[in-house]
């Protein structure tokens, strides 16, 4: 009896796990995990408990080995603190490739970084970096998470790309009238449901998932690899309770959150009338205003307020002239309504690889708020942060999404508009004067509309030199320039820019009395894409785009044309490349012109290699020389 009451208590106190493994050694990992894996989930214990319509908690217990270099990112803890979702204790533990403990860290050594750009302090980030002398090594995470609001509850992650998965389990236990909705994202994986009298407990678990590829390019991996996706019916934050089963109920609990924050004095008001009064239509007076907005705010990353939902209200805006995305475009919001024009914000999942939310499942997926302007014969859609962007035009960031309109009838699901490639155009026209010994001076001008002239306005227009040569030479590829001069002009729907090389040698070599020339001195397309012979996943491009190059080389006197490239014109689905060259015997000078364009900016899966050829067909391109010799 004795012995069988030792055996027990060792049980008892010894760690949670799946099976009699030693998951710290990482000679036991099973020979089908290492495939294709640079890190293995040995073990996961997740808990997630909602206690009542406010209050939840997390715990959280994660064993990983880390095989190589390439699976270091798993050594990086990371984990937001704030007033709603509070980390409470956390704890690092570090072991060998034996399984020998060789640290162990507490939350107290880590370290803390306040958010709020610096103008108030909403919250902490804490994190810490594993020091990996060699590998594999195995480390374990131990947190725990208080929840005050369950606007969130905590999403099952079940694999990244590059990690096998050993163990994992996930229970969720929520009070029955309550209940909450799931969506399987990427794997067939119902859950076990049990109730037990309130409580209602979901229960998922997977075990030996091999290591998927990491396909680069893809949509963002939470949205492109194997996850559970929870969402509340019902929820509070702060005393606010809201409802999640439709995206009608939610857009009422946002819109109510934000009632009286539209409150621009009266004088303000006056100012905003007296700004627009010459204008003939709506549309112009939208374009007033928002110019207006951009330049004389700026955004801060601020999150403060519920869960980062309710927006500081106009008045507050219109005296410190700074604001996050939902003040900025309830700020929007209030100036056009001082002129009589009615807009509504839209909560959007915003990066350029994000696709849109499910209409079938109502789920707090956003990150960002924009505005809509609903117009009689079109919608004008706003981007309130940006100091670029042009007025109805959205750009990568949240083009081609579902948008949440907040409208007082409730939550509206619309559709944003994707751009075209007309709408992001890059044409550069240079012309070089080639000197008897290889230098060379170059003139370019290039004229640019949406993310191009985006891209120009935030990276080059306000840069040092040095930022803006390194634009030039690491961006657009051009020759490494001497000495440069840049100006730029900014129009309402472009940007033309202006700028001036000293080249020290032109020619891609020189050999006897010939000059090898590049098609032109930078390079119209430098990416390759990866090298993926099965791929399963859709690449994102960030936009469609028309990019259009003219290059002019003035030849030496004495030296004429004795070979030019052949014309190209090669096609795929989704995209066109053409090339053609020209030599004008009596200026003396040779014409190189191309054209590139991608149509769609989302390339499936079955159609990427033709992509992939395409693009590579770009690439070498540049590698064709035009050859000039002495006469």
């Amino acid at each position: 009896m004795k012995k069988i009451a030792i055996v027990a208590l060792f049980y008892l106190i010894m760690p949670f796990c799946f099976s009699q493994t030693n998951i710290y050694d990482a000679s036991t990992i099973p020979d089908s995990l290492l495939k294709n894996a640079h890190s293995v989930k040995r073990e996961e214990i997740m808990n997630f408990e909602v206690k009542d319509i406010d209050f939840a908690k997390l715990t959280v217990h994660r064993v990983y080995t880390i095989l190589d270099a390439e699976g270091a990112d798993v050594l990086f803890f990371i984990k937001g603190s704030d007033e709603f979702t509070k980390l409470v204790d956390a704890e690092i533990k570090v072991f060998d490739a034996h399984g020998n403990p060789v640290n162990k860290y507490k939350m107290k050594e880590m370290r803390s970084v306040g958010t709020g750009e610096g103008l108030v302090i909403d919250g902490q980030v804490y994190y810490f970096r594993v020091a990996a002398p060699s590998y594999p090594i195995t480390v374990e995470y131990d947190y725990d998470v208080k929840y005050k609001g369950t606007l969130n509850y905590q999403d099952y992650q079940i694999q990244v790309p590059e990690q096998s998965v050993e163990n994992s389990r996930y229970t969720v236990s929520v009070p029955a009238d309550l209940d909450l909705k799931y969506k399987a994202q990427h794997i067939n994986l119902p859950p076990e449901v049990t109730t037990s009298g309130k409580n209602k407990t979901y229960l998922w678990q997977v075990k030996d998932l091999i290591a998927s590829n990491d396909e680069e390019g893809c949509a963002s991996y939470e949205s492109s690899y194997p996850a559970i996706l929870l969402s509340p019916n019902k929820f509070s934050m702060d005393g606010h309770e809201g409802d999640l089963s439709s995206w009608k109920n939610f857009g009422e609990w946002y819109e109510a959150l934000s009632k009286g924050s539209i409150n621009l004095s009266d004088e303000t008001k006056k100012f905003l009338q007296q700004m627009v009064k010459d204008a003939k239509t709506d549309r112009e007076k939208i374009n007033i205003l928002y110019r207006y907005l951009q330049k004389n705010f700026r955004y801060v990353s601020i999150q403060l307020g519920i869960g980062g939902f309710k927006p500081f209200d106009a008045n507050f805006v219109d005296s410190k002239k700074y604001g996050d995305c939902k003040a900025l475009s309830n700020y929007m919001e209030a100036m056009l309504d001082a002129v009589g024009i009615v807009s509504y914000p839209a909560l959007i999942n915003a990066e350029y690889n994000k696709p849109p939310v499910d209409p079938a499942f109502p789920h707090n997926s956003f990150n960002h708020v924009i505005l809509c302007v609903p117009g009689n014969k079109d919608t004008t859609w706003l981007e309130c942060t940006s100091t670029a962007t042009d007025p109805g035009i959205l750009g990568s960031f949240t083009e081609n999404r579902n948008a949440l309109l907040i409208t007082q009838q409730g939550g509206i699901l619309v559709p944003t508009p994707k751009s075209k490639p007309t709408e992001n155009t890059f044409q550069l026209h240079t012309k070089v004067t080639i000197n008897d010994d290889a230098s060379g001076e170059s003139e370019s001008v290039l004229e640019s509309k949406g993310e191009y002239k985006q891209e120009i306005i935030e990276y080059v227009m306000n840069e040092k030199k040095d930022d803006q040569k390194e634009y030039l030479v690491k961006r657009l590829g051009f020759l490494q320039p001497d000495q440069f001069d840049l100006t730029t002009d900014q129009k309402d729907d472009s940007t033309k820019t202006s700028f001036k090389l000293e080249i020290e040698k032109v020619p891609e070599f020189t050999a006897g009395s010939k000059m090898f020339l590049n098609p032109r001195i930078y390079k119209i397309w430098s990416s390759s894409l990866p090298d993926d012979d099965k791929r399963t996943k859709s690449f994102y491009f960030p936009f469609p785009f028309i990019k259009t190059d003219t290059t002019v080389y003035q030849l030496p006197s004495d030296y004429t044309v004795e070979t030019l490239p052949a014309p190209i014109h090669r096609k795929f689905e989704y995209g066109s490349f053409v090339t053609k060259y020209f030599y004008n015997d009596k200026a003396n000078t040779v014409t190189s012109i191309a054209f590139l364009e991608l149509t769609k900016n989302i390339i499936p899966a079955d159609k990427f290699e033709e992509a992939r050829i395409f693009f590579g067909g770009v690439i070498k391109e540049y590698t064709e020389k035009i050859v000039v010799k002495r006469r």
